[in-house]
């Protein structure tokens, strides 16, 4: 082949390479490349305008509405959230640091949760941000959450423009999905056996079974009125039930509704400092779960409740029915 015509097509095939990675290129992405940067930029100075928080994913939408200066979750009987854990995710998203440019392409959205959050099934989030004006300050799809990104305990999370192919990586804590527990305390009782003076539980015809005070050792717990000739737990096995009794997180919560039926179990709690909690249990008829239903109390962490009914799955369920075998003395 003639000499100049080997650097002929040469030189073509260089063009043609170029041309083909030149169009290959999204030239508004390469502009936008700058780590370091705040992904909102702006949003840390209108952070205290957001009146609403939009959650969406496969065609259901989950809203968390400030009230004067109250948050509440709309979709959940417009229950109180808690207001830390909304700032918390708040502030995350205001503070989101770009780290590094991710893929543009389409079928590996799914690999970091990025997919169209629309899709049915879909592991991704819409979360849009609102004012009182209906303006949006911020939309954004949220990814997969990354644990210790840069140093051990710090976050990131994978997060893409709607409107575009960007997808980052980007730092901080953002915790924002569907879930109540990003929104809300999951605890039933923010109490430990040490805030208990006494704890009533029946059930049906079974043995009552009630906690108080030891009038020799007020530190100690025993079991009142129990059965005759019948050895119990030692104070501390008791406060042990007592602790796993007390920690028990739900699931989900709804307004209370109304039974034609007498409960599964009743629960009487008295505080040191004389407040009562009242609860009543129902099995769910069909499945292994309960809800707990708060019917009375005065205690002022817990008045937001009344009214309201939480969902216990199987596991939590069994943490929190206390039996009679649980009390009794372990050889």
């Amino acid at each position: 082949m003639p000499r100049k015509l080997s650097l002929a097509l040469f030189l073509l095939a260089a063009i043609f390479l170029f041309l083909v990675v030149m169009t290959g290129r999204n030239t508004s992405w390469d502009k936008k490349i700058t780590t370091g940067e705040y992904y909102f930029p702006g949003l840390k100075d209108e952070i205290n305008d957001v009146s609403l928080i939009k959650i969406s994913q496969s065609g259901n939408t989950f809203e968390i509405v400030r009230l004067d200066n109250e948050w509440i979750l709309k979709n959940k009987d417009n229950f109180p959230a808690d207001t830390n854990k909304v700032k918390t995710n708040l502030i995350a998203a205001s503070n989101a640091i770009k780290i590094e440019p991710k893929t543009q392409r389409q079928h590996l959205f799914t690999k970091l949760d990025l997919e169209d959050p629309s899709l049915p099934n879909a592991k991704s989030y819409l979360m849009e941000l609102y004012n009182d004006n209906n303006k949006i300050l911020a939309s954004v799809i949220v990814g997969k959450r990354i644990p210790n990104l840069i140093k051990r305990g710090e976050f990131g999370v994978y997060l893409r423009n709607p409107s575009s192919m960007e997808t980052w990586l980007v730092s901080g804590n953002l915790n924002a999905s569907d879930g109540v527990k990003n929104w809300i305390s999951t605890r039933l009782f923010d109490l430990v056996p040490d805030n208990i003076l006494r704890l009533h539980v029946s059930r049906g015809d079974r043995t009552p079974l009630k906690f108080g005070r030891d009038p020799i050792d007020n530190n100690k717990f025993r079991m009142v009125d129990f059965l005759s000739g019948i050895e119990t737990r030692t104070s501390i096995g008791l406060r042990s039930v007592m602790r796993q009794f007390l920690k028990v997180e739900f699931r989900d919560m709804r307004e209370g509704d109304t039974y034609n039926l007498r409960p599964d179990a009743d629960i009487e709690i008295e505080t040191i400092d004389n407040y009562t909690i009242n609860l009543e249990v129902y099995n769910e008829p069909i499945g292994q779960g309960a809800w707990v239903f708060v019917s009375k109390t005065d205690h002022p962490d817990q008045i937001k409740n009344i009214g309201y009914e939480f969902y216990l799955d199987q596991n939590s369920k069994d943490e929190f029915i206390i039996k009679l075998e649980h009390v009794l003395k372990v050889d």
